[in-house]
């Protein structure tokens, strides 16, 4: 990994190659420094861009540091709290004679464990569990959120599954297949209604045109607010697991 060393501060970062990239930039995030450069860029372009960046990077990067102190991995034990819909809500933990892990949900998970698990396998078991019941939940609200939207637009998407993209909250294809990324049961509702209205629109304008901004605008007159809420949101995100 590449290392900008400024003064005694010693700052590494990433670098991306994006074919829609036009030019350099730079992502500060909690997640770390990212370089994104156009395909084929030399590196000693990139080095001398960031080098040019220095002062403005060592002041954002401070700023990053203590806005969103470094968070502790996500645990699944009770008394924890986990992420979903925007908010956290609290495990609740009990050990029964169940023979698999049961979630109940009312803004609280009150969730039962075999209790023949052993603290690790309990904690795996509940984790998992919790990704699966949410990429059902998820699931269940994109499908009405699409039907809403592919209303609003008179189009009709020809699939809509869900993904785990690690870059995208969603995709629509050339052919008309929308995939929405599970982690957004995650999300507050009117982001994950952003995604899915932004996804569709895709289906009338395959690219980020005047036009596609102006057809989205049209169904969601808000939609910049929801775009801004979204990046908000990504930074409550604990890193991908």
């Amino acid at each position: 990994m590449p290392v900008l060393q400024i003064g005694e501060t010693n700052i590494s970062y990433t670098i991306r190659y994006s074919k829609r990239s036009k030019r350099q930039r730079i992502i500060v995030s909690p997640k770390g420094v990212e370089v994104v450069a156009p395909i084929n860029t030399p590196e000693e372009l990139i080095t001398k861009f960031i080098n040019s960046k220095k002062d403005w990077l060592c002041k954002t990067v401070t700023e990053t540091i203590l806005k969103y102190p470094q968070k502790l991995p996500q645990r699944y034990i009770n008394g924890e709290k986990v992420m979903y819909r925007g908010s956290y809500f609290l495990l609740n933990i009990n050990s029964t004679d169940a023979n698999k892990v049961i979630i109940n949900y009312e803004n609280i998970f009150n969730i039962q464990v075999p209790r023949c698990l052993s603290e690790e396998e309990k904690e795996a078991a509940v984790k998992q569990a919790l990704i699966d019941w949410k990429r059902e939940q998820v699931y269940f609200d994109i499908l009405k959120l699409a039907q809403i939207y592919a209303d609003k637009l008179n189009v009709q998407p020809k699939s809509i599954k869900l993904s785990q993209q690690k870059r995208a909250w969603g995709t629509c294809s050339s052919k008309g297949s929308i995939r929405i990324n599970w982690r957004l049961a995650d999300a507050p509702l009117p982001v994950l209604e952003y995604v899915v209205a932004h996804e569709l629109t895709h289906l009338l304008h395959h690219n980020h045109s005047k036009d596609f901004w102006q057809a989205l605008s049209n169904i969601m007159p808000d939609y910049k607010q929801r775009k801004s809420d979204l990046k908000s949101w990504e930074i409550e995100l604990l890193p991908l697991e």
